[in-house]
């Protein structure tokens, strides 16, 4: 099998792009000749590969499905996943996403934000619904609430992002892992 050969994403309010450009960054650092792993949407076809080329694939989630996903494992060979949403990170969420998302490989969570002004017609109806029992439930009795529940009533009320580089280390370091198992097969 040869080395990963690019970062495939698939965005809606743009911290998924973020992240996979960073994502891209992160790993020219690490290259000896400072090559380039290209981060690319999933829909971008110009970009010629070999079938089923190791890349790094990271999607969007949307009421518990990683979006992209699907046309990223017909296209390519997903080795490490990820995926990018507004949830406050925990191992218990990327236990679950994994676990429905059918992930058999490396599987990380990263906590993008929100953009409601970004959102457009039916991910804008679902976000609305989903989130207004928490928004009236926050109104009740906010004291009430968790420190997390609160952070994301703010979120939702506000918006907000938390992509950073410094979420990638272990997406970094499973790079690593990965590429000296490439190199030897």
């Amino acid at each position: 099998m040869a080395e990963i050969k690019a970062i495939v994403y698939e965005s809606n309010t743009g911290f998924t792009k973020k992240y996979a450009e960073l994502l891209s960054e992160e790993l020219e650092k690490l290259s000896p000749d400072k090559k380039k792993i290209p981060a690319i949407p999933v829909t971008d076809n110009s970009m010629i590969f070999g079938e089923r080329e190791p890349v790094i694939f990271l999607g969007w989630i949307c009421a518990g499905k990683i979006n992209g996903i699907r046309m990223a494992r017909l296209k390519y060979n997903p080795v490490i996943i990820a995926g990018v949403g507004m949830t406050l990170p925990s191992e218990l969420y990327a236990y679950r996403l994994a676990q429905q998302n059918n992930i058999d490989v490396p599987f990380f969570y990263l906590q993008g934000g929100i953009h409601r002004e970004k959102l457009k017609g039916f991910y804008k109806l679902m976000f609305n619904l989903g989130v207004r029992p928490l928004l009236r439930k926050a109104e009740k009795g906010r004291s009430q609430l968790s420190e997390g529940k609160k952070r994301l009533v703010d979120l939702i009320k506000n918006g907000g992002e938390f992509v950073d580089s410094k979420n990638l280390d272990d997406i970094v370091a499973m790079y690593k892992k990965i590429s000296e198992v490439l190199k030897d097969e």
